[in-house]
């Protein structure tokens, strides 16, 4: 699992680079406590206080993403290509939606209100095929 590129704009270490290893899939979604069981066997001694500051750090220069479940549980994921979500409100099962279906309107209203817009997102809640059959 282990890729090695290096963190531009901070100091590596070996936590945080175990850290963006388990994003290595681009369909990966994790919460803290995920990310946690996933690093400790290779990083035995990091705490999920060295978790939590790491995804905040690894978030504000843009390595990751964070988007809010309707539960209120934060998932981490690599950035990529700009999308969206469709979330299981049930399971919480996460799947992207490729691109951003209403990027034209969102720039003409922008527009409109000579707005300029940093980032956006939005996540649809729903019920995935699993849990619809359930």
């Amino acid at each position: 699992m282990e890729n090695n590129q290096p963190i531009v704009g901070i100091r590596s270490t070996k936590q945080r680079q175990a850290i963006l290893d388990v994003f290595s899939d681009e369909q990966v979604h994790l919460s803290a406590d995920e990310v946690y069981l996933l690093v400790k066997p290779t990083q035995p001694n990091i705490s999920l206080g060295t978790i939590y500051r790491n995804l905040d750090l690894l978030t504000r220069i843009g390595a990751l993403t964070q988007f809010i479940l309707a539960d209120g549980t934060r998932k981490y994921e690599k950035t990529s290509s700009h999308h969206h979500h469709l979330v299981c409100i049930n399971c919480g099962e996460t799947k992207n939606i490729p691109g951003c279906p209403l990027d034209r309107e969102i720039k003409g209203y922008s527009k409109e209100n000579e707005f300029h817009i940093v980032r956006h997102s939005f996540e649809i809640y729903g019920y995935c095929s699993s849990c619809q059959t359930k």
